[in-house]
């Protein structure tokens, strides 16, 4: 198998158009702008749009002349494109432990749950918070790993060929349901709890993101940092992660791999910190993906005066 043809975009964005109201996809056009940060303040992001049938199209290309202005900034993949969600979990070593006596440590094959399609939410929407929840919501910053083309038992230096490109998720999980049982899958598949975005940053273009096992990941959550780490600690890497999990079954494109949390998620700080109404959740990622941004709303305050602080 060849290496596959590098996209004609290093970073791509799905957004509604001023101009239009449309959905298109485009790269903004100012290489150094942090998409999410500048759509939150409310700034212009001029965009060059993608022609073509969307991001998993090798054919589609960027416009030479057609250039929009960002109105809604959307998830980076729509929901009709992202095939399965899968995440892991508990895959990083953990504050100074020894990485290479983690590894030795770690499970034979990754812990691995999914999240439903209607887990999926993009920059600014808010977090939902059911009411039986509301005092375990915890939030977990992850680089997404998004499939570009169908495979299946694919060995670990291959794997990185089927990947299109790299955005954050924020992974958020009720700590005390999800704990309750050996399954985490309830405690992380409400509406919603899977913002991504606010960038697909590609992983074959010369100027996207080539090595995904070294990119710095944080959160701040009202402002204040509360995790701050670097997918270089992960247990299981990206390439290897999708080797395991194609094993026998196909991994179709546009599917996602959440890849885990670094160390600082609230439920185990002293005291614990769970988000709370009106609580902001600003995460960030390194080589060009920038910041998700996303209010925290309790669904049984939701008409009440009380306002996100974005």
């Amino acid at each position: 198998m060849s290496s596959p043809k590098p996209t004609s975009w290093s970073r791509l964005i799905r957004f509604i158009a001023t101009e239009d109201s449309k959905e298109h996809y485009g790269q903004p056009l100012d290489g150094d702008q942090d998409v999410g940060l500048c759509y939150s303040s409310g700034k212009v992001i001029k965009v060059r749009k993608l022609i073509g049938n969307g991001p998993l199209d090798p054919l589609s290309k960027l416009s030479e002349d057609q250039v929009l202005t960002v109105k809604q900034l959307l998830s980076p993949l729509s929901p009709n494109e992202v095939g399965a969600i899968r995440a892991l979990g508990a895959n990083y070593a953990q504050g100074d432990e020894d990485l290479r006596e983690a590894k030795s440590k770690r499970p034979i094959i990754p812990i691995l749950f999914h999240k439903p399609p209607k887990a999926l939410s993009g920059p600014g929407q808010p977090i939902l918070v059911p009411k039986l929840v509301e005092n375990e919501a915890d939030y977990e910053v992850e680089l997404v790993v998004v499939i570009s083309k169908d495979c299946k038992d694919v060995p670990p230096e291959r794997a990185l060929d089927y990947v299109l490109g790299y955005t954050l998720s924020n992974d958020v999980s009720a700590r005390k349901r999800m704990f309750s049982v050996h399954q985490w899958g309830l405690g992380k598949g409400f509406d919603g709890w899977l913002p991504i975005g606010p960038v697909l940053v590609s992983s074959s273009h010369r100027q996207g993101l080539r090595d995904p096992d070294n990119v710095d990941l944080r959160t701040k959550i009202n402002g204040e940092v509360v995790q701050d780490g670097n997918t270089s600690r992960m247990l299981w890497a990206c390439a290897e992660t999708i080797s395991e999990l194609s094993k026998g079954t196909t991994l179709e494109a546009g599917s996602i791999i959440s890849m885990g949390t670094p160390p600082g998620e609230g439920f185990k700080k002293d005291p614990p910190r769970f988000l709370q109404d009106g609580d902001v959740c600003e995460l960030w990622g390194g080589n060009g993906i920038g910041t998700l941004i996303n209010p925290v709303r309790f669904q049984s305050r939701v008409g009440s005066p009380s306002r996100a602080r974005l």
